[in-house]
């Protein structure tokens, strides 16, 4: 371990701070580190890994493909690209599909798009609304759609035409709306922002509001996507149509996959060479993805909406006994403990690592929990054992 930590140090950009740990295999909800110990797994790899770690029909897919083909160029056809298109579009809605490699790439095709489609009413109308405490990406785009200060220190002078709505305001949102407006981006919950579900006020006064001024709505569902909400995808708990949802983590069950879907009346926006990805799309990723939106059945869905009920029904438990829980949210999968200021939740992350559990932090003080799908409720009942002792211990 202290050879492999050398070297990281020595050979890679130091844009992360790492754990003490490390791993060399995965199986289902559990790691096994360098250090002989095992973990379970509350990150599923920040929301990757739906299905746990070496499931054993996604292994199977990615040596079957990988023994035929890898890739070729999006120049020519491809069965493998076109299968997990029309899947996608039949558990969405009717439209097309554009295959990336990240949920940034996504969602800069999205911006891209959604420029074009506000030029054919007016040169004016390129203004991009996002809500605060959103993250949508790392490229200077879609860096600049996020809307959090911190993410955008030392990169100005950032792209023009971004505003920011606050979170939930409906009030703000009207304020912020213009003609100019040609797309509002959505998280239907802020996984970097701190696991917050948007309201169905905030949802309503956006669809009412696109009548109005004709703009465009999207969905990000990079974190929220395939099935972590309990919905095949997050907008799903709305009455809402967007006209683009955004994919990526989830979708390729480890292996590199962004999507961006259009709904079909604005495929008069796209044009040959107005955007590309090398390899968006390959055999490869577009076989590992479609066999994950096979594995997504209404049995799956089920058991992730059981699991999170049982997790939320056990964590309000805990809030009754510690007053330091300002608030439990989330839908299926994705839940959030906000914890007030008396406990930094770093502290809670490291002391459940200790313990060989594995969690996340998000948004000012909360504890992210992204289980995977194939989670017991023996594991959770490790996990809440494990964390009740740690909240008793601060």
């Amino acid at each position: 371990m202290d050879e492999i930590v050398n070297l990281d140090r020595t050979y890679i950009l130091p844009f992360y701070s790492r754990f003490g740990i490390g791993f060399y295999k995965g199986k289902g909800a559990y790691l096994y580190g360098y250090d002989g110990r095992k973990y379970l797994d509350f990150t599923s790899g920040i929301g990757v890994l739906n299905f746990g770690h070496s499931h054993p029909a996604i292994t199977r897919e990615i040596k079957k493909q990988a023994s035929k083909l890898l890739t070729t160029s999006n120049l020519f056809y491809s069965e493998e690209r076109v299968k997990l298109a029309k899947k996608i579009i039949d558990i969405t809605f009717d439209g097309g599909v554009f295959l990336s490699n990240s949920g940034a790439e996504a969602n800069e095709a999205a911006i891209k798009i959604a420029r074009f489609f506000g030029k054919t009413i007016s040169k004016d109308k390129y203004k991009i609304l996002s809500l605060t405490g959103s993250f949508h990406g790392r490229t200077l785009a879609t860096i600049t759609a996020t809307g959090q200060k911190k993410y955008q220190k030392n990169l100005e002078p950032l792209p023009e035409g971004f505003d920011y709505v606050e979170y939930n305001n409906v009030e703000d949102l009207e304020r912020k709306m213009d003609e100019n407006v040609c797309v509002v981006f959505l998280e239907s919950i802020q996984g970097e922002g701190g696991i917050r579900p948007l309201s169905d006020e905030f949802v309503a006064k956006v669809k009412e509001l696109k009548k109005k001024y004709n703009f465009l709505i999207v969905f990000d569902e990079v974190q929220t996507g395939v099935g972590r909400t309990g919905k095949y995808f997050g907008y799903m708990n709305f009455d809402i149509e967007p006209d683009m949802v955004t994919l990526a983590k989830a979708i390729g069950g480890g292996v590199p996959v962004g999507a961006t879907v259009l709904r079909r009346e604005y495929f008069n926006v796209c044009e040959p060479g107005m955007h590309a990805s090398t390899m968006g799309g390959n055999q490869l990723a577009s076989a590992v993805a479609l066999k994950v939106l096979e594995l997504l059945s209404d049995d799956v869905l089920k058991h992730v909406n059981k699991m999170g009920e049982l997790i939320m029904n056990e964590l309000e438990i805990l809030k009754s006994k510690y007053d330091f829980i300002k608030e439990i949210r989330g839908k299926g999968l994705m839940i959030g403990v906000d914890l007030d200021s008396r406990v930094e939740v770093i502290g809670v992350v490291k002391k459940l690592m200790e313990r060989g559990i594995l969690t996340l932090r998000a948004g000012e003080n909360v504890l992210r929990l992204l289980p995977p799908f194939v989670i017991t409720e023996k594991e959770i009942d490790i996990f809440i054992r494990n964390l009740t002792e740690v909240f008793r211990s601060m």
